[in-house]
């Protein structure tokens, strides 16, 4: 056998069925294996420790724990802090009150678009009855805008100026009084004298410094009710970097329930108007979509999404946004569509694979099946020709001077008559592979017999006694 063959039979006896094997093998396990996610950690940023919306990214952590990611809170003075912190990658992603100017934030991306957030006007309930009358009571009057850099600040003095109030430094003779206090102190400030007459905070409901000034110091709610009015004053403003920081147009109409921060007396006391922003969750623009993805998934789960009034929906995501979107949030758009999704493409791909690999797995274990049926079926048919082969063997002996007796030639004959039928039969049943072998074997078997009928014959000649001449 030469070298190329015994290769082959190698080959096919040895590393087929084992390729074959490990092709289905790998199949398998790509069909049960759920490969594990890629864990990630994330900077964010909230806002004030102790405001709702770091409430609110708290309760985001078991969501976003349950898809691998972890979240590093770091505080914040507001939004307009964290729409920096998060161009300059200072963090990760944040949340924060929408309606501010995305001019100068090249790196900023949303993520998802959430709950809106009303504007809340708190004074105290001597000033209330001339407040809710008019906001020119507010002359002359201290009013916390929040921290400079926080969304709450500028959208404040926005209002203010819009119904045409400035503060003292502008307007000597009957400006306001600006305060910039930070939720720390409001709520660590004993004496009520010392405490702000007005007290603009944009939150989520229910907002936890609006229910502590309310229970704490009866604090009433003022109600807002120009917000379309406002949002139209958008038009006349001019855009780009040295536009105002509050694109009024974004801020829409909103109602405050009654009750929300006190029963007796009732905070208010019934639905209240204001005007309030969306909350958004923004990214860096090089956070993996992969992640953004997740990150959405997690903001519309139904643990963090039944917290808020209403619950979130995943509508909220074909709203126009007001940053551009990030490519996590263009993949979540897409998640419904068959021919673009990316779960549909990933589990394509996952089956083309395992497909793929068992259907290669298969083939291999067939044709080594039909190769070694094969082999097995012409060893079969060697075995006819190596009988065939020792019965020519002790004819070519007998024929060099070993001679053999006639029962033994006779025997010898019979025994090629049977080979030659039984090999027939198999054959003609298919039991038999390789029939170019048919021929030279019915040859052989042709030959030998022919070479033993004329021993027969020579030795019944040599039996038979001379007949002896006639006279």
């Amino acid at each position: 056998m030469s070298a190329r063959a015994r290769l082959r039979k190698v080959l096919w006896k040895w590393v087929a069925p084992v390729a074959g094997l490990a092709a289905l093998g790998l199949a398998l396990f790509l069909f049960f294996h759920e490969p594990a996610d890629k864990s990630y950690r994330l900077r964010g940023t909230a806002g004030s420790p102790l405001g709702t919306r770091h409430r609110l990214a708290i309760s985001l952590e078991g969501d976003l724990a349950r898809r691998h990611i972890s979240l590093e809170p770091v505080p914040s003075q507001g939004s307009e802090e964290s729409l920096d912190m998060v161009n300059r990658h200072e963090v990760d992603v944040a949340l924060v009150r929408g309606a501010l100017n995305p001019a100068g934030r090249p790196n900023v991306r949303q993520v998802a678009t959430l709950q809106v957030e009303p504007m809340h006007l708190l004074v105290k309930k001597e000033l209330y009855h001339d407040a809710s009358a008019s906001l020119t009571a507010l002359r002359g009057k201290t009013v916390d805008l929040e921290e400079v850099g926080s969304g709450t600040h500028a959208l404040a003095v926005a209002i203010l100026e819009f119904v045409g109030l400035r503060p003292r430094d502008q307007d000597p003779a009957g400006g306001y009084v600006p305060l910039s206090l930070d939720r720390k102190q409001l709520f660590e400030e004993q004496d009520p004298a010392r405490l702000p007459d007005a007290v603009f905070l944009v939150a989520s409901l229910p907002s936890s410094t609006s229910a502590f000034l309310a229970s704490r110091h009866g604090y009433r709610l003022v109600s807002l009710p120009f917000a379309e009015a406002f949002a139209l004053g958008s038009l006349a403003r001019p855009e780009g970097p040295e536009a105002s920081p509050v694109v009024q147009g974004r801020v829409q109409a909103v109602t405050i329930p009654p009750f929300t921060y006190g029963v007796e007396p009732p905070v208010p006391e019934q639905p209240l108007p204001t005007l309030g922003t969306r909350l958004l969750l923004v990214a860096h623009k090089d956070v993996p979509a992969s992640v953004a993805y997740r990150l959405i998934e997690a903001a519309y789960a139904a643990d963090f999404g039944r917290i808020m009034h209403p619950p979130l929906d995943p509508k909220l995501m074909d709203l126009p946004p007001e940053f551009p979107w990030h490519a996590g949030a263009l993949l979540y758009q897409r998640r419904n569509a068959p021919l673009l999704s990316g779960d549909a493409v990933n589990s394509l791909r996952q089956w083309v694979m395992i497909f793929g690999a068992a259907a290669s797995g298969l083939f291999v274990l067939w044709q080594w099946n039909k190769e070694r049926h094969r082999v097995s079926r012409n060893k079969g048919f060697n075995a006819y020709i190596a009988c065939v082969t020792r019965i020519e063997e002790r004819v070519l002996e007998a024929m060099r001077g070993k001679p053999l007796d006639v029962a033994e030639l006779v025997a010898m004959r019979d025994e090629l008559c049977r080979l030659k039928t039984k090999a027939l039969d198999e054959c003609a049943r298919e039991e038999l592979a390789g029939k170019e072998l048919l021929p030279g074997f019915l040859a052989q078997v042709h030959d030998v017999r022919d070479a033993v009928t004329r021993l027969i014959l020579r030795h019944e000649a040599a039996e038979e006694p001379a007949v002896a001449p006639s006279l």
